[in-house]
């Protein structure tokens, strides 16, 4: 049996995925801009916030009636996706706040980084408690994934050549004078966009899949 996520024919929740995403790139990115501003710790507070919204999430999901409920992938694909969101957008502007020379032991740096290992921790925590405690899966779920990872692993390609051609040819640019540990940042950036591709990749599969299946024809390929 496929356990799907229902939404009304012809309702495409892509605004939905893109909202989540933004959102959850914001707070990542706000809880950065804190840093040293804030008499509590950013990441103490985005630690607060994953865990509370997992404990909603988990929730909402126990009260859907059973034809409707949430799969388990799917659950998972949610809180990825808003966990990893978080994240990325910690990371963003930590690297935007610490470039060109990227001071990893000055105060700021060390600062950033125990935010960055606090909000790691959170979505570990935040997972536990949303995940679906009968997880279950079939043939459907591993071809959706198999298409999720298809066009992240396209998306890692063309950020990877991007970046290559910026350090190939940007000579004079910021990207130029960027140092090892901003660099490495970046590749961390690159690897966490492409796991949020294949989140949004994968949810939006499920919804055509949905529809498809409200409107009683064959589930898209």
């Amino acid at each position: 049996m496929v356990y799907r996520t229902h939404y009304p024919v012809n309702q495409t929740p892509v605004p939905r995925i893109l909202l989540i995403l933004i959102a959850t790139l914001a707070v990542g990115a706000l809880l950065a801009s804190g840093t040293g501003q804030l008499p509590v710790r950013p990441g103490a507070i985005g630690l607060l916030l994953m865990l509370t919204s997992a404990g909603l999430a988990r929730r909402h999901w126990q009260r859907q009636p059973p034809a409707e409920a949430t799969g388990s992938p799917e659950r998972a694909l949610w809180h990825g996706l808003a966990s990893h969101g978080v994240l990325a957008g910690h990371l963003a502007m930590g690297t935007w706040m610490l470039a060109p020379a990227f001071d990893m032991h000055g105060a700021l740096g060390h600062a950033i980084a125990t935010d960055s290992w606090t909000l790691i921790l959170g979505a570990l925590l935040s997972y536990a408690i949303a995940r679906d405690p009968a997880p279950r899966q079939d043939e459907r779920d591993a071809a959706i994934a198999s298409l999720g990872w298809r066009w992240a692993h396209g998306a890692l390609l063309a950020m990877l050549v991007a970046l290559i051609l910026g350090l190939g040819f940007g000579a004079g640019t910021a990207l130029a004078r960027a140092s090892q540990p901003m660099l490495a940042h970046l590749l961390i950036l690159i690897l966490l966009a492409h796991v949020l591709v294949n989140f949004a990749v994968r949810l939006h599969l499920y919804t055509r899949e949905a529809e498809a299946d409200a409107a009683g024809e064959a589930p898209p390929a």
